[in-house]
């Protein structure tokens, strides 16, 4: 079967509400055409889940099952000035999961808010 993933849902705020991240760097996002920069779209904030305190469901479930866990995550703004590890929140955050094992997380975001 194909185009499945267009109908899995996401709910990227209700993920992130618990969770603890923190900004590592940043780097401009680009769009590439054949190994070209052609346009920049935006700013790539790096980012590690500091800690995690979401209530998962199942009994065997680790506590702070996704700390330590990287995210990138893309903004059609400028870099916001910051302190490294700073704690970074999601303004309107959009994400997809992917990859062979669907243990990947694509994020998108409208800003963030870096404290």
């Amino acid at each position: 079967m194909k185009k499945l993933r267009q109908f899995n849902k996401f709910d990227a705020e209700v993920f992130f509400k618990d969770k603890d991240v923190r900004v590592m760097a940043h780097e401009p996002w680009n769009e590439y055409e054949d190994g070209q920069v052609t346009k920049e779209l935006g700013t790539k904030y790096k980012c590690v889940i500091a800690t995690d305190n979401t209530k998962y469901e199942g009994n065997d479930v680790q506590p702070d099952l996704n700390a330590g866990e990287q995210i990138d995550v893309k903004v059609t703004q400028p870099p916001k000035s910051y302190k490294k590890f700073s704690r970074i929140t999601f303004v309107n955050p959009t994400a997809s999961v992917y990859g062979t094992f669907m243990n990947e997380l694509s994020v998108k975001a409208d800003d963030v808010d870096i404290v």
